[in-house]
C-alpha cells in the first residue's frame, strides 16, 4: 500500500502547507528579531522536508530495485 495516497496523508499534506503559507507570511514581517527569524525558516525547512517526504521514498524504493541483482547478473 502506498502510505502517500492514503486521506491521513491528505489531511497532513494540506495542514504541512496551510503552515508552510502562514510561517511564510511570518517571515517576511519586518518585526522579527534575528532568532526568530532562524526560528522560522526552520520550521519552514522541516515542512518542506515533510512534504517531500513521497518523492524521496520513491527515490529510495529506486534505488534499492536498481541495487537488487537481475537473472542476466546472475
Amino acid at each position: 500500500m502506498n502510505e502517500f495516497s492514503t486521506l491521513t496523508w491528505a489531511y497532513v499534506h494540506k495542514w504541512a502547507n496551510d503552515e508552510l503559507s502562514r510561517l511564510r507570511v511570518r517571515n517576511d514581517s519586518a518585526e522579527l528579531t534575528h532568532d526568530e527569524t532562524n526560528a522560522l525558516r526552520g520550521e519552514i525547512r522541516a515542512l518542506k522536508r515533510l512534504l517531500a517526504l513521497p518523492e524521496e521514498a520513491a527515490r529510495q524504493v529506486q534505488m534499492a530495485s536498481s541495487a537488487m541483482p537481475t537473472m542476466t547478473d546472475l
